[in-house]
């Protein structure tokens, strides 16, 4: 026993003595020159070491370095790949006995690292040995270190990993693209392979400051390809994530579990990674997801997800496969209320609305020009991905159009979109309706396609015309297609047609039956007040022709009294010009003129149609107009001694 102390003893010392004798004999070219030799060996790279090297064996085996340098691949741009102001590491010895690497201490201070892809595709972090490497020796030969061969580790122990005030950037010369972090601090713990492994820092990356936090639970089944708990923590500024689940290493790796992403702004978000949105409109602020994800390769898919962006909340399914030239996104969500104005361009103020002089309203300048919008309409968000979307909905909100329960489709391929209204609840009646959107091109293009029946029309009318003239229930149809760069050019090369049917309504503002009665009276001038036409049906097929619409068969039915029409709406300027004939008890007809914008419409008696009437059925003309208006030359005064006299000049008596 006492031998063995005493060799003990012995060994000890000698130990100690090694450890202080050492570094002081031993050149520090000797083991700075086999460490260069090795790398060179390794990568086929150079490694410097400009500054002083100290290396010690107790209490553990540590090197230092200082103005370490590992250079780049050819072509490369920088010529340096690493670059570090110091690098500490600090190995326990006892360990290294077992084929096992314990690191007590590994410090990077300042590292500057280059990640760069060259213009062939080829990465500088894959490596060329610079020799092949000589025959394996026979079995129970020892294997020298000039051999070049590594150490089999049978275990990792990483203590204190520290990375301080770090910088990595990376360059792919194909397209371009180039990223830097900066300001990185890193902290990493692995006691051992088989216990958890935890990582916290923080870097700055585009002008922010991102904080991450990450844990493993299983590091060696995760380097073995096979599953292990993970969660991970990320927070800047622009967005924070939370993730907790399970991933497989195995290529193509796998991930799994529950996520949380929060943003305050989509616009800053996207602004921040280098695609910023030029979409018009006040919309894509803050957008939250929580649920279970899925990824594999490219593909990655939210399930039981909660979504909301703005004000719209949402429940349902979403899958993102990134291996085309855009994402392309598929889903089913339930969407409580889908409002679509925060992301449209605004609407242009209305013009000031023309004075009607002397009952007349011809559209002036500044009405002729208002109501719709000269703004270029950005399409390029539909080139931003491919979607397959089934919506149920309960509610939409477009411009002044407040449509109820829905189920929406919303298709986009190759920047043309395709939104499919298979139902939809609209003013206390129903509908089904689609509308298109090409923005393909250099002009984008518009097409609706609207089959609407039992709707409310004052409302409606409200929404597309801002006019509150037209009550009743009405069925319409509607196909029409469009293109420009602005919603004024659109409108003005508007082409399609369609179909009206409205009952038991009023046309407000005027009373067409009794301005015909009286139209003696009226046409001294001024228009029927607050008066209303109350009708029974009112039908009618239009067609729509560079932004020109067409009617000649309208048909109207108020009370007994049946009313023609036909005319046009200048759709761009706004402005009707139109002409209804009410046909009188004894058949006579007695046209109507209506003018003006659609938002101040005036209404006069039509003089050359009741003179036409006139020589055609003299009699009942003269007999209508005198019981309407009684006496005709008193209501007109002296001029030519009234129409009346000019109507007994030409009727005779």
């Amino acid at each position: 026993m006492k031998k063995l102390l005493i060799g003990l003893a012995v060994l000890v010392v000698l130990v100690i003595a090694a450890a202080v004798v050492i570094p002081l004999v031993v050149p520090v070219e000797a083991y700075e020159g086999r460490l260069i030799a090795l790398v060179k060996q390794s990568t086929g790279r150079d490694l410097k070491i400009a500054g002083p090297v100290k290396l010690s064996v107790l209490p553990a085996l540590a090197l230092e370095a200082n103005d370490v340098s590992f250079a780049n691949a050819p072509g490369a741009r920088t010529p340096q790949m690493v670059q570090l102001k110091q690098l500490q590491v600090q190995l326990q010895l006892l360990p290294l006995l077992h084929g096992a690497v314990a690191v007590s201490r590994f410090v990077l201070v300042q590292p500057v690292i280059a990640l760069e892809v060259d213009k062939a595709g080829h990465p500088n972090w894959v490596f060329t040995q610079a020799a092949a490497p000589s025959a394996a020796p026979a079995r129970g030969t020892p294997q020298p270190a000039s051999a070049g061969g590594g150490l089999a580790i049978s275990g990792l122990t990483l203590e204190d990993v520290q990375l301080s005030d770090g910088k990595i950037s990376y360059t792919d010369q194909r397209t371009g693209k180039a990223e830097q972090l900066d300001s990185i601090n890193m902290k990493l713990s692995l006691p051992d392979l088989d216990s958890a492994f935890a990582g916290d820092g923080s870097a700055v990356w585009n002008g922010e400051k991102v904080s991450l936090a990450a844990n493993i639970d299983k590091p060696r089944a995760l380097l073995n390809g096979a599953e292990s708990a993970v969660g991970m923590k990320l927070a800047a500024t622009p967005i924070t994530l939370n993730f907790s689940g399970k991933v497989t290493g195995l290529p193509p790796a796998k991930l799994g579990g529950v996520i949380d992403i929060e943003t305050k702004s989509v616009r800053d978000l996207a602004k921040w990674v280098g695609s910023p949105i030029t979409m018009s409109g006040s919309g894509l602020g803050p957008l939250a997801i929580k649920g279970t994800v899925a990824m594999a390769g490219t593909k990655t898919s939210f399930s039981d997800a909660d979504l909301s962006l703005d004000a719209i909340k949402t429940k349902g399914s979403v899958s993102i496969d990134s291996a085309g030239a855009r994402p392309a996104i598929n889903g089913k969500l339930d969407v409580d209320k889908l409002d679509l104005n925060p992301y449209l361009p605004p609407e242009s103020p209305q013009g000031a609305r023309p004075a009607a002089a002397g009952g007349s309203a011809p559209a002036s300048s500044a009405a002729a020009q208002s109501g719709w919008s000269d703004a270029p309409i950005d399409v390029s968000p539909l080139n931003l991905a491919d979607v397959d979307l089934d919506l149920k909905v309960g509610g939409i909100v477009y411009r002044k159009y407040q449509i109820g329960a829905s189920a929406l489709g919303v298709h986009l391929k190759d920047g043309q979109l395709t939104g499919d209204l298979s139902q939809m609840a609209l003013y206390q009646g129903t509908g089904h309706g689609k509308v298109t959107v090409d923005g393909s091109g250099a002009v984008p293009s518009v097409g609706i396609n609207f089959n609407l029946a039992q709707v409310q029309i004052e409302p409606l009318a409200q929404a597309a015309m801002d006019s509150d003239r037209l009550t009743g229930t009405g069925t319409f149809d509607i196909a029409a297609t469009g293109h420009g760069k602005s919603q004024r050019d659109i409108i003005s090369t508007l082409n399609g047609k369609g179909a009206m049917n409205l009952a038991n309504g009023q046309v407000k503002g005027v009373n067409l039956l009794a301005l015909a009665e009286n139209a003696a009276k009226s046409l001294v001038g001024g228009d029927s007040g607050g008066n209303a036409t109350n009708f029974g049906t009112l039908t009618g097929t239009y067609t729509i022709t560079n932004g020109l619409l067409r009617n000649s068969d309208l048909q109207l039915k108020s009370g007994a009294v049946p009313m023609t029409g036909a005319g046009t709406v200048d759709l761009p300027t706004r402005v009707v010009d139109y002409k209804v004939s009410p046909q009188l008890a004894g058949g006579i007809t007695v046209p109507i003129q209506i003018s003006g914008t659609w938002d101040n419409l005036s209404y006069r008696p039509d003089l050359a149609g009741i003179l036409q009437g006139a020589v055609q059925s003299p009699g009942k003309v003269l007999d209508t107009l005198k019981s309407g208006g009684g006496s005709v030359g008193q209501g007109l005064g002296g001029v030519g001694q009234g129409v009346g006299g000019a109507l007994k000049g030409i009727l005779g008596k």
